[in-house]
């Protein structure tokens, strides 16, 4: 439209004078409409246009607007959602959550705690923990346990009844089904340290105490 504006011969040709000049004011759709009519008036009558390429000129002159329109309304919808996302994590530091992985961070002091979803009933379900080096420290026996959550509550010592060092702690669940030992997926609490807000379609990250980031999608429970 821009080069029609600054082009008087092209006003000529078609009728229109600059003192018809669409105002600034004036909408793209009521520039587009005064050149389509302009073009109805000065067309051969010999060799008129077909309505189709009118209609067609109009469609995607329609659709092109649409495209703007659904790019600025989806522009507000992403800064309206990384919005609630950055006030969502503010309210999620400091707080603890339940991670998948089976690691645990052992602080001085206070227990680890968390969950094992049983898929069937077991007649014996085992807790196997070991340190950083891979070596075994703690053995749990947890007996017959019925399908469903499981809680389980780890106070830090090894099989002797020492305390273990503050540290990282890999812990494994096994269930006797039957004549199978099936592993069990291990949920740990963990502390909230710090919130990453993902850009450019990435999602939100959580940074737990000891453990690293993880998925925010990851998280079973936040308590």
């Amino acid at each position: 439209m821009a080069a029609i504006n600054n082009n008087v011969a092209l006003y000529d040709n078609l009728g229109l004078s600059r003192n018809n000049e669409p105002k600034a004011e004036e909408t793209k759709q009521d520039q587009f409409m005064q050149l389509l009519i302009a073009q109805l008036k000065n067309q051969d009558p010999l060799q008129p246009q077909e309505n189709g390429q009118f209609l067609s000129q109009l469609a995607q002159f329609d659709t092109a607007t649409g495209i703007k329109d659904l790019q600025e309304s989806f522009s507000s919808f992403t800064s309206t959602m990384q919005s609630s996302s950055a006030l969502q994590a503010s309210s999620l530091v400091g707080r603890s959550v339940l991670a998948p992985g089976g690691i645990a961070q052992l602080d001085s002091g206070t227990p680890v705690v968390g969950q094992i979803d049983l898929g069937a009933s077991t007649t014996n379900l085992t807790l196997e923990i070991s340190d950083a080096a891979g070596q075994l420290v703690k053995t749990i026996p947890m007996g017959t346990q019925a399908a469903g959550v499981v809680n389980f509550n780890w106070d830090g010592t090894d099989n002797n009844g020492a305390p273990l060092a503050s540290g990282g702690y890999k812990i494994k669940a096994t269930a006797t089904v039957g004549n199978d030992q099936i592993a069990q997926e291990v949920l740990v609490s963990a502390r909230v340290d710090s919130v990453t807000i993902g850009q450019g379609g990435q999602g939100m990250k959580l940074n737990l105490a000891g453990l690293g980031s993880i998925d925010f999608s990851a998280v079973k429970e936040i308590r």
